[in-house]
């Protein structure tokens, strides 16, 4: 090897390096403020009434923290149409030379729940197959307004369903 090409070659390893921690570094500042944001947007949907925070919605176990009601059975949705939401959403998610995330269609699941309950159930399907909670994920993926965006539907289901 030359001097010439040696020179290219750790000139492309520096770009590289410098490029990866670039990314690193973005990831990190777009972290942050995804929690900051679900932090302050969480406090302003905690209203006095005493409805569900939106991140309760996220949680495996929450159709058990309902109240009973004796004549009324909580509607779920079947463990399959759990998992094809969850998989639905999966598949939204692109790598920036794909063209990023599919976000209409992650708003379209969350749009087609009907309440909070099936919210839980989807959150669940999705850690049970890809071995990471879902609200983590979007946490990750997903910009400020992106986040605020999913938080208004969110906010605007039910907490249950009886039927």
């Amino acid at each position: 090897m030359n001097e010439r090409t040696a020179k290219i070659a750790l000139g492309t390893t520096v770009v590289v390096l410098g490029g990866l921690g670039l990314w690193k570094w973005r990831n990190a500042q777009r972290d942050q403020k995804a929690s900051t944001i679900f932090t302050r947007l969480q406090q302003l949907l905690d209203d006095a009434s005493g409805q569900l925070q939106w991140e309760k919605a996220f949680d495996v176990g929450y159709p058990r923290t309902l109240p009973k009601r004796s004549n009324q059975s909580l509607l779920v949705l079947k463990p399959q149409v759990a998992l094809r939401y969850a998989n639905k959403i999966h598949s939204a998610w692109g790598s920036w030379y794909q063209g990023g995330d599919d976000e209409a269609k992650v708003y379209g699941v969350f749009r087609s729940l009907t309440d909070k309950v099936q919210i839980s159930q989807v959150s669940k399907a999705y850690q049970g197959t890809y071995g990471k909670h879902l609200i983590e994920v979007i946490k990750q993926r997903f910009s400020q307004d992106e986040i605020k965006m999913l938080l208004q539907i969110i906010k605007s289901k039910p907490n249950s369903s009886y039927g």
